[in-house]
């Protein structure tokens, strides 16, 4: 909802037309090629009505339908559109609660790799402290977290990466820069990242978030 909308302020001032780019139905057909399912309950439709919104502004189309795929729908009950990415807006800090739904998607896109058990969190934003504390194959995690204003701490996603390597994975995080406050947080094995750069040529790379998020 909110993050579509921002993605259109972003890229309404700059966006730029190519009449050789793919069509919608072309790059869709890229991400289901490449095993990006709908979640139940998701049509096409709900895809390309965001498409629709963004498309004006003329952003390259395979990095937009790849943000779009990270969303969820544009009506209720807000369902995921995939479960395969998740578009992120670092400014999403509030209360309590936020990064409790911070961990809750980053678990989805791992299809039961990484389970995060009994989460809690706390935010004080005007006291500076937050933190977030659950456990993952019956380990006991407490993360103490940065308090800038609304921001994400993206610290949290370098240790998550850990989390992976720790539990040996197959697949491992990566990261799409979309040049705005926001980004695409994947999960593939090296061999899927490779045919999915080599499909859209988009630059997603394996996520150090150190360096690309703070």
């Amino acid at each position: 909802m909110g993050l579509l909308s921002s993605l259109i302020s972003l890229f309404s001032c700059n966006g730029q037309t190519n009449k050789n780019q793919p069509t919608f139905d072309e790059t869709f057909e890229i991400f289901q090629t490449l095993d990006y399912r709908l979640n139940h309950g998701v049509e096409k439709s709900d895809v390309s009505y965001s498409y629709a919104e963004l498309s004006e502004f003329g952003l390259p189309p395979l990095s937009m339908t790849y943000q779009i795929l990270g969303l969820t729908i544009e009506r209720e009950p807000w369902t995921p559109i995939t479960n395969k990415c998740w578009t992120f807006d670092l400014e999403a800090i509030e209360d309590h609660g936020a990064y409790i739904d911070i961990m809750e998607n980053i678990s989805r896109i791992t299809n039961g790799d990484l389970i995060f058990k009994d989460l809690k969190d706390y935010v004080d934003i005007e006291a500076g402290k937050a933190w977030v504390s659950f456990t993952c194959n019956r380990d006991t995690y407490k993360w103490d977290l940065k308090v800038d204003n609304d921001w994400a701490d993206g610290d949290l996603f370098d240790r998550v990466q850990d989390l992976a390597k720790k539990y040996n994975t197959q697949r491992k995080f990566t990261y799409f820069n979309t040049g705005g406050q926001d980004f695409v947080l994947g999960y593939s094995t090296p061999d899927e990242l490779d045919k999915i750069r080599k499909a859209t040529g988009l630059n997603i790379v394996i996520l150090k978030a150190k360096g690309q998020i703070y």
